[in-house]
């Protein structure tokens, strides 16, 4: 738990992160894992390196604004 706050702490200070893991996304927008990757998926914002999911999070941010809208 302590390395996941490191890491969260880690992204809110570098804003050149592109990427971010899967419990990253479902701290940041309040969602489950399975809801997290399907919300990737839709938003075409999959980064798979080697088992890691990760997920680009302008791709997100920019696809929940514009189902909000």
């Amino acid at each position: 738990m302590r390395a996941l706050l490191e890491r969260q702490n880690e992204i809110k200070g570098d804003i050149n992160v592109k990427t971010a893991g899967v419990e990253y996304g479902c701290q940041r927008y309040g969602i489950g894992r399975n809801s997290m990757r399907q919300l990737a998926q839709d938003a075409d914002a999959v980064v798979k390196i080697g088992r890691r999911w990760l997920f680009n999070i302008q791709k997100v941010d920019r696809y929940l604004d514009s189902i909000s809208e």
